[in-house]
């Protein structure tokens, strides 16, 4: 079986690097910037700008959740398209921080996520793979949807730019 690390945090890290390449395809695109990072899919979902705002905080709250360490605070406040790049580099830059062995042995180490004053207990490996996982691609494909929607010239290759085949 794959570590907890392994499933994460590489997974993260590459998949925000491909999110780093749409939004590269965006800004080249010539469409108007403000248009893009405002952009929505349906009028009751959040705009570009937050899709990546979450993605990077899933991917760094998830690693802060599992392998019981620090994270760094960051301010919703990005309004351009560098700004989110910015965002993403320091989330990777976080996440290549962690050693790899502050996850051993923490697949069944209790987290408490806390969603509307309710409290949802995983173990880490179930959080890692039942929720921070799902949320992290939802993110990610949605800020992906958006892009297209809005006509930047991208496809699926894309948004898999980065992945690697199998050793």
């Amino acid at each position: 079986m794959a570590s907890l690390y392994a499933v994460t945090v590489p997974v993260f890290a590459n998949m925000l690097g491909n999110l780093d390449h749409l939004l590269g395809k965006a800004a080249a695109s010539g469409i108007d910037e403000k248009a893009l990072i405002e952009g929505r899919l349906a009028e009751d979902m959040l705009p570009l700008t937050k899709q990546v705002q979450i993605a990077c905080d899933t991917a760094k709250f998830a690693t802060k959740r599992i392998a019981d360490v620090d994270a760094p605070s960051m301010a919703d406040d990005e309004t351009t398209i560098a700004q989110l790049r910015e965002r993403i580099a320091k989330t990777v830059a976080y996440l290549n921080s962690v050693d790899a062995a502050a996850f051993e042995g923490r697949e069944e180490a209790t987290v408490i996520l806390k969603v509307r004053d309710k409290d949802m207990p995983f173990t880490a490996l179930t959080y890692a793979t039942n929720f921070a996982l799902p949320n992290f691609y939802f993110h990610v494909a949605t800020a992906y949807a958006i892009l297209r929607m809005k006509g930047v010239a991208i496809g699926k290759m894309d948004y898999l730019a980065g992945a690697k085949a199998p050793a």
